[in-house]
């Protein structure tokens, strides 16, 4: 029966705190049930109940992703609950044979390991990872841009291993204190480095953003092969850069394929955006979905104050089965004669902390995302966004369809958010200070995974070879 509720409580904060829920306060807590039984079962039990439970959080994704392809989202249980069940079993040699110290900080090791190791393999990325439920939480985010996110999936895995350690060594008073030393000690240090950080001034120029979106286009006009109905939708879209543009936007950032466009009126769509930009002297950021070549492209076009495009970028990650036959890009967005360092990035492309790493390098203070969600994972995908910016050091501006509108500085604070469904068109606009650009995470990299790894590795060496002296 402990097994069982054991199972069931974690199974359902994590369905709560991550996916398309974010209830964050339960990523703290939500592994610690299962903590407390899995050294006292045999290895299959083990592995069955690790399973079960991460499968039940899992749900939440499945759900959040109902819509697509049974194929894709038969995937995503698996993907999670196999590596968690291999770290259950690990942990459990190490929590039986090994010091209780070890079993606190082996813990948090090999979820953090694996987590990376997935994004290393995954076409999705950083997808999944624990960090993104504290993504309402700047005060914690704070620690990516030393870490990435590798530090905050570490913390949260160690507080409620601490917490485990120390219940089952409650008799011992001094090695129970030592567990608890080790998961609080951090995360006090975490939260003081947090609280520092976000109160820093901003030093950043401030920047006058625009954002607009209008849900009732996202299908059907991202497929458009018809040139008076595509060309009414920019005209549309250009309507409302005006109306941004009134509001003291300089810079206005459109969906992703928000419209399709072939070589037939090609010509014609990028003659509006450039005639609105050059009109309302703002930078116009489009995304459009370029269709009828032999390879499809998602694009970001990018229109300076007087009008000339001066940048074309191909979204480099495409998102798999659904943009098959498209050309991915291979070189970052940077929009050259900027009034101050910008990028630009395309939805998908911000799952992945590498090339959040590449936009910081080349001094980026504030990124333009054009996007695209699918309506339930619209908080999760935007919080993604804003963890790459305090990785990097910048600002980011996101506007997506069937998603939400964000606005956040370099800090992960939400400045500004309006989600796209609120009307049949949504404007956001909000005044960002321009980040530095840069952070020890963006020029150190993956420095803290990689010691995770090697701190799991050694962390299970130590817990076979005991298990083999006790045979």
């Amino acid at each position: 029966m402990a097994t069982f509720l054991a199972v069931l409580l974690a199974g359902a904060m994590w369905f709560l705190s991550t996916g398309m829920h974010h209830v964050w306060l339960l990523a703290w807590l939500a592994p610690l049930p299962l903590l407390l039984v899995l050294p006292q079962l045999s290895a299959a039990r083990a592995a069955l109940a690790a399973f079960v439970a991460a499968a039940l959080g899992a749900t939440s994704f499945v759900l959040a992703y109902r819509d697509l392809p049974p194929a894709l989202v038969a995937g995503l249980i698996p993907l999670v609950a196999l590596p968690f069940t291999l770290v259950a079993l690990a942990w459990r040699v190490v929590a039986r044979d090994c010091h209780p110290a070890v079993a606190v900080v082996g813990y948090a090791a090999l979820v953090t390991a694996m987590e990376h190791l997935l994004s290393r393999l995954s076409p999705h990325g950083t997808f999944g990872s624990l960090a993104y439920s504290q993504g309402d939480v700047p005060v914690v985010l704070q620690l990516a841009s030393v870490t990435g996110v590798a530090g905050i999936t570490f913390l949260l895995s160690l507080v409620p291993a601490a917490l485990a350690v120390a219940w089952c060594q409650r008799r011992e008073a001094r090695t129970a204190a030592t567990a608890l030393a080790l998961g609080g000690v951090p995360l006090a240090l975490a939260l003081g480095f947090g609280l520092v950080r976000l109160a820093a001034p901003a030093t950043g120029v401030p920047v006058a953003v625009g954002l607009a979106a209008s849900d009732p286009g996202a299908g059907p006009h991202s497929e458009l092969d018809d040139s008076a109905a595509a060309l009414s939708v920019v005209r549309a879209y250009v309507r409302r850069v005006g109306a941004l543009a009134d509001r003291g936007a300089r810079v206005v950032v459109l969906p992703e394929k928000f419209v399709g466009v072939t070589p037939a009126y090609d010509a014609a769509a990028r003659a509006l955006l450039r005639d609105a930009a050059r009109a309302h002297a703002v930078t116009i950021v489009a995304g459009l979905n370029l269709l009828g070549g032999r390879e499809r492209r998602n694009v970001a076009l990018v229109f300076g104050p007087g009008g000339n495009q001066v940048l074309e970028y191909d979204k480099q990650h495409l998102v798999p089965g659904l943009e098959a036959g498209y050309r991915p890009g291979t070189v970052t967005g940077l929009v050259a004669g900027a009034a101050v360092p910008t990028g630009v990035a395309i939805c998908k492309d911000l799952d992945f902390s590498g090339l959040g790493r590449a936009y910081a390098a080349a001094g980026v203070g504030l990124l333009l995302v054009p996007a695209w969600d699918f309506v339930r994972d619209g908080w999760l995908h935007s919080r993604m966004a804003v963890v790459r910016g305090v990785e990097g050091g910048y600002a980011v501006a996101r506007s997506a369809e069937d998603g939400l509108l964000t606005v956040s500085d370099a800090r992960g604070r939400v400045l500004a958010e309006r989600a796209s469904g609120d009307s049949a068109e949504v404007l956001l606009a909000a005044v960002v200070p321009v980040g530095r650009g840069g952070t020890l995470y963006s020029r150190g990299g993956d420095w803290f995974a990689w010691l995770s790894l090697v701190a799991a590795a050694c962390a299970v060496a130590a817990g076979r070879r005991r298990t083999m002296e006790h045979l």
